[in-house]
């Protein structure tokens, strides 16, 4: 795929909740940069702690739910960072868009803390290690690694590279990645007879 250039919005009127989806181009997961997007994937939407939920969810209350993922739709070949959210009722597309939007810039232009890095790395390790707490467990995590990376090594040393994050390059990538040029917005809006 050529590389995008311009800001893309698409609009679906459907019978369904209103939903919000931004999406940004990225580098596969072995990609120098891959552990970062595995770290701002954490901090945004790892668990009622993240920064979506706290946010959207928690505190402004406008959407029910609120998430981000690196990845989408597999980790092997370039392919996107997701964000989407559903706007809780009496909100809309709009609302939840700018408050995600305000998240990122926060990764832009505030650094990450040490605190916060930390608990990225720490629930990085501790996945790995419930990952392995099994037969089952270890087969699956080197087989995934072996079939998406070519060397099922790579499983422990992504653990290495995401211990190396900085909040330096956290900012660093967001700014690279999070910009218009890049992006891509879906909005799903309730069919109603006005927009059929």
């Amino acid at each position: 795929e050529p590389p995008q250039n311009v800001e893309r919005k698409l609009i679906f009127h459907l019978q369904s909740q209103p939903t919000y989806m931004v999406a940004y181009h990225k580098p596969a997961k072995m990609h120098p940069d891959g552990a970062v997007y595995d770290a701002i994937s954490s901090i945004l939407s790892d668990g009622r702690s993240s920064r979506l939920y706290r946010s959207l969810v928690r505190d402004k209350q406008i959407a029910v739910v609120a998430e981000g993922f690196s990845g989408f739709p597999g980790e092997k070949y370039p392919n996107l960072f997701l964000f989407y959210a559903m706007p809780a009722p009496g909100h809309t597309n709009e609302e939840v868009a700018a408050a995600i939007q305000e998240e990122i810039d926060k990764l832009i232009n505030e650094p990450v803390s040490e605190k916060e890095l930390t608990g990225v790395k720490n629930r990085a390790e501790a996945g790995l290690l419930r990952a392995l707490t099994s037969n089952s467990g270890w087969a699956s995590a080197l087989g995934e690694y072996q079939g998406l990376t070519g060397d099922w090594r790579n499983l422990f040393r992504q653990l290495d590279r995401i211990r190396a994050v900085t909040p330096a390059d956290i900012q660093r990538v967001a700014k690279e990645t999070f910009k218009d040029t890049n992006k891509t917005s879906a909005y799903i809006e309730t069919l109603t007879t006005e927009n059929e």
